[in-house]
């Protein structure tokens, strides 16, 4: 179903476009399904911009490396795949990316390393055991 109140859309739309700016251009199909109810996007809005733009004080590859570990940990696709990708874009090795691994492997288990592998299998290509 899509919302069919003329002001409630209004509203959401603009949220929509600010949280857009926010994010650097980019919208997820999940922001828009929010937009159905503007209360809704708006507290998605709030929170993510005062976890991004207000009193930063962790580099920007550590927050995407934080967040793609809660991701692993509460089994959020979208969120790993995601943050996974923009630790990388935002400076973050192999390295970093499976040491997190490890870390919640460790803490959360075989249950939350798996389907990481799988979600991460653009990122993390099989090793032979061959050398090439």
């Amino acid at each position: 179903m899509k919302q069919q109140n003329p002001e409630k859309l209004s509203r959401s739309r603009e949220i929509l476009k600010e949280l857009k700016e926010a994010r650097g251009g980019v919208l997820l199909d999940s922001h828009r399904a929010m937009g159905n109810d503007p209360n809704l996007i708006n507290m998605f809005y709030q929170q993510y911009f005062n976890c991004n733009k207000v009193d930063i004080e962790i580099p920007r590859k550590y927050r995407e490396l934080i967040v793609m570990a809660i991701g692993m940990a509460t089994g959020t696709e979208t969120t790993i795949r995601v943050h996974a990708n923009l630790a990388l874009k935002f400076g973050a090795t192999l390295d970093e990316i499976t040491e997190v691994i490890r870390i919640v492997f460790f803490t959360c288990g075989v249950t939350k390393l798996l389907p990481t592998l799988e979600i991460l299998s653009d990122l993390l290509e099989p090793v032979d055991l061959e050398e090439e």
